[in-house]
């Protein structure tokens, strides 16, 4: 299960709101009125998440003229009442070819859960134990005994790990996975 949000989008006649990117999440566009035409290229990074391989990030000044070189792989003109899934990370380049009318979707963003979610629930009961909130000194962090410390926490953040009841915490996740709202990838 993943949580989700809605985004209006109202773009007048012959215009475009964002040119060629990508998102961090996939999403279901619902196109309500007019016309939208989609232009839809493969992804160019790997599993993008939050800011890794944003498309603002990553951005080469060449993907535009090479996409567009080559040819979408998929344009779809998307009418109102259709729908359109868009995988996390594919491009898009969505804009109104007709002259005469708005278009309007609205884009669901599905939050996916993935292995890197698991790790941080797993890690924020660490919190529960004071070792992982004691203040470290300024020279723990500047000087060479970080180090230390990143081996004592690694040590730690096993030990924490492997007391974990991953029964217990596999029907917590379920049920935070159904309800939590914030994005995760």
């Amino acid at each position: 299960m993943a949580g989700k949000a809605v985004h209006a989008f109202l773009t007048p006649p012959g215009s475009q709101g964002l040119r060629h990117h990508w998102d961090q999440q996939m999403a279901v566009v619902v196109q309500t009125a007019g016309i939208k035409r989609w232009q839809i290229w493969r992804p160019p990074v790997e599993c993008p998440m939050r800011e890794y391989n944003e498309s603002w990030r990553v951005w080469r000044d060449d993907y535009i003229p090479e996409w567009e070189a080559a040819g979408p792989d998929l344009q779809v003109d998307l009418q109102a009442g259709q729908s359109l899934l868009l995988p996390r990370g594919w491009v898009h380049n969505p804009h109104v070819v007709d002259q005469d009318g708005d278009s309007v979707h609205l884009t669901f963003a599905i939050r996916e859960r993935t292995p890197l979610w698991l790790a941080e629930k797993l890690i924020a009961e660490a919190i529960k134990n004071p070792e992982f909130r004691r203040i470290m000194l300024p020279g723990d962090i500047t000087g060479p005994s970080l180090v230390d410390r990143l081996q004592e926490t690694r040590d730690a953040l096993r030990g924490h790990l492997s007391e974990l009841d991953l029964e217990r915490r596999a029907s917590a996740m379920r049920e935070v996975a159904a309800v939590e709202l914030e994005y995760t990838t």
